[in-house]
Formats: structure tokens, sequence, C-alpha cells
């Protein structure tokens, strides 16, 4: 049997590196940050035993205000919904993870699945960031408006997107697809161009 080795959905376009666009004369960097270990969790965060629960099983307190993310070190809790968040850990496999919150929120109407594998992250940052976002997305991505710690679901151009704000106006999160991860790199790539 031939060995099988994981393989980045952007691999052979930025083969682990990075590319510098030029936006109306302000670069920004895209990169894939491949492999992120992503879980995602339902469950009742007005419930503060579940809330907390989750905080000693991962560390960070779920954000519960719509469209803000707990953000650590090498741990993400980002909104999704009333009772659905998503726990990027760059940390921690995904089946530690959700072993540890599983224990925690036994007897607990929740609901933990493995969502990395599906998707990946691409990091956009520099002082054009924001306006490439911009450009194929209908969000106002304006720093007075969409802060460090901002989470949105929305579109790039054509491709789904959970977006993190890193860093305003100039360092943005993208959680996309796998299967639309190449196409969301390409139309940023000729947007910035």
């Amino acid at each position: 049997m031939p060995d099988v080795a994981l393989g980045s959905p952007l691999a052979a376009f930025l083969d682990g590196g990075t590319r510098t666009l030029q936006i109306d004369g302000r670069s920004a960097v895209l990169q894939e940050v491949p492999f992120v270990e992503m879980v995602n969790l339902r469950g009742n965060g007005q419930d503060a035993l579940f809330a907390q629960a989750v905080q000693q099983a991962t560390g960070l307190a779920l954000p519960l205000r719509a469209n803000t993310a707990s953000l650590g070190a090498q741990r993400q809790w980002l909104w999704l919904g009333p009772d659905e968040w998503l726990l990027k850990c760059r940390d921690w496999p995904a089946t530690e993870a959700m072993d540890t919150l599983s224990a925690a929120l036994l007897g607990m109407h929740s609901a933990v699945v493995d969502v990395g594998h599906g998707n990946t992250t691409v990091l956009l940052s520099g002082p054009g960031a924001g306006e490439l976002l911009a450009r194929g997305c209908p969000l106002d991505l304006h720093p007075r408006v969409f802060s460090a710690g901002s989470v949105a679901q929305t579109h790039v151009a054509k491709a789904a997107a959970t977006i993190l704000c890193v860093e305003p106006g100039t360092r943005f999160e993208l959680t996309v697809r796998r299967s639309f991860a190449d196409y969301l790199v390409r139309w940023l790539c000729a947007a910035g161009e």
C-alpha cells in the first residue's frame, strides 16, 4: 500500500510560502496556515455550567456576544451563532480537544464535531489587507466597525468564509472550506495585482 501524506489545499499554489500583492500602492501578504485543528461546538452558552465547563476544558471563555472571538496564543473560540462556536487550535489535536470537551460536557445537551479536515485558514496581512478584502466582501471592514476580535460569516467573491479580525484593517484570518480555498486565493491574487 502506498504511503499517504496529508496535503494542504493550497500547497500547489502557494507551496507553503507567501505571496505579496499590491493594492493601490499598499502591500498585502497572503499565506495559508495549513492543518489548523478545528472543532465545532453546539450547546447552550447561556447555561453557566456549560460555559464554565468549556472554559475549564479549553482554557478560553466562550464568546457569548454575537460576532466576537476569544483569542489565546494558540487557541481561538469564534462565535458562529447563538448556540454554535468554532474552536481553532494550533497546539492541541482535534481528537484530544473533542475527548476533553465531550468529557467536560457529559450529561449536558451538546455536540462536538471535528471539522478541521474540511477547512483551511488563509492569513491576509499588511496595510492593504482590508482594502483587498473589501473588493470582494460586502461587509464594512473599516477598523471603526470591524475591530480586533470581530468575527463575520460572509463571502469573499463567491467563496463562503468566516473572517476573524486579528488587527484592525491590517490582519485577517479567513477560515474557508478546502474546496473553495484555491478559488479564493486565486481571486485575491487577481484582485490584488
